[in-house]
């Protein structure tokens, strides 16, 4: 029997800094002007895995099974809810991933799954690795 995909996405956030000349709006707009921060050719970065829950289910709704299109749908809107809670930090959210199977190359059926790394090790590198 297959196991069922975790409820849990992989959030990687990287350092930014800011860059050029402010916007003359920003004390209205909140912009900032930001790049990311690379420091010895690699862009500095924390690997956070979140775990998610069906609210709809604790409120008494049928059970829905997480799959990689409902982990797309709730990553995204978690990448931008992370930056919106953590303006006054000096990260932004610059991927997110989903769960990966790890298969039985006889059967074809899905045995186990591995939250995803950090990122590409030629141009990140995750200094913190941790599950909010």
């Amino acid at each position: 029997m297959p196991v069922p995909m975790p409820s849990a996405v992989v959030l990687i956030v990287c350092k930014t800094v800011v860059a050029g000349e402010p916007d003359i709006n920003a004390k209205w707009t909140g912009y900032e002007n930001r790049e990311w921060a690379i420091e010895h050719g690699m862009m500095q970065c924390r690997r956070q895995e979140v775990q998610l829950f069906d609210q709809a289910e604790a409120l008494g709704a049928a059970a829905q099974p997480f799959n990689q299109q409902r982990c797309q749908r709730a990553s995204l809107m978690l990448g931008v809810q992370w930056d919106q809670a953590h303006k006054s930090s000096n990260y932004r959210f610059w991927r997110v991933a989903c769960p990966v199977p790890i298969v039985d190359t006889r059967t074809g059926e899905v045995i186990a799954w591995k939250m995803p790394e950090c990122g590409r090790r030629d141009t990140v590198v995750c200094e913190v690795d941790t599950a909010i």
